[in-house]
């Protein structure tokens, strides 16, 4: 083959590179704007489309997504958010009041849990729900005191991290214990695994830093990204975006 040739073409490879990496950590910032607004992941065809807008941050790409949203929409959102964070459908009266004033899916996140940590009855509630759903049992009394004694989480986080304990614990499983963490390939969570760099941004765009010393919560692999999540660890120490797994149909 003509030297000419091979070199021209090694050149197109390591100039397309850099727009690669570019698109890649665009589909990345999309990926994690539409699980903090919306609660779920964009489809392939939303991110083709929002990748043409041109290299948005995470903070502009949040406030699109909400401010798109119609009122059909942000009932269906409030409604992904109570079940996230509460594990039950809502009652009469509180999608009128949380889809008032067009939140996003973390805003009213952050809200329940907030919510749950000044109301530990109703956390129980939600630690049993938990438990039933993941382990198909009640929460032991150890279990309720482990919870307790830790940041309250939603509903679908504490599944999450039940799950990654059963699995890492099996068999033989006793009471649930240890650092509780959550794993990207969660059954029960929608994620979006992200680059450091592009954590970062999205930490800084939403306020949702980790608990404690920076430095110690980079060592201890608390790089989850989510409403309530500053304590939780990832496994392998992934950075990722996290949501409750939305079930369409």
């Amino acid at each position: 083959m003509n030297p000419r040739l091979i070199l021209l073409a090694a050149l197109a490879l390591l100039s397309a590179a850099p727009s690669r990496a570019q698109s890649t950590a665009q589909e990345e910032r999309i990926g994690a704007s539409f699980v903090l607004a919306l609660g779920r992941a964009p489809s392939v065809g939303e991110t083709g489309q929002w990748t043409q807008q041109g290299k948005l941050s995470v903070a502009e790409l949040v406030a699109r997504l909400q401010q798109q949203s119609d009122a059909g929409a942000r009932r269906a959102l409030a409604a992904q958010a109570c079940a996230d964070a509460f594990g039950r459908a809502p009652v009469a009266g509180e999608l009128d009041a949380w889809s008032a004033r067009q939140p996003t899916y973390t805003g009213l996140m952050k809200q329940h849990v907030q919510w749950l940590a000044e109301h530990p009855k109703e956390y129980g509630q939600v630690i049993e729900r938990a438990y039933q759903r993941v382990m198909r049992r009640p929460a032991y009394a150890e279990e309720i005191d482990y919870w307790n004694a830790q940041p309250a989480l939603s509903y679908a986080l504490l599944c999450g991290c039940i799950e990654d304990w059963a699995r890492r614990n099996a068999p033989g499983l006793m009471v649930t214990t240890g650092t509780p963490t959550v794993s990207v390939h969660s059954a029960w969570l929608t994620t979006i695994r992200l680059s450091p760099a592009v954590a970062a941004e999205t930490r800084a765009a939403t306020g949702l830093f980790p608990a404690g010393d920076a430095s110690l919560a980079a060592a201890t692999g608390r790089n989850l990204i989510a409403a309530g999540a500053g304590t939780i660890a990832t496994s392998g120490g992934m950075h990722f975006v996290a949501a409750g797994l939305r079930v369409e149909g």
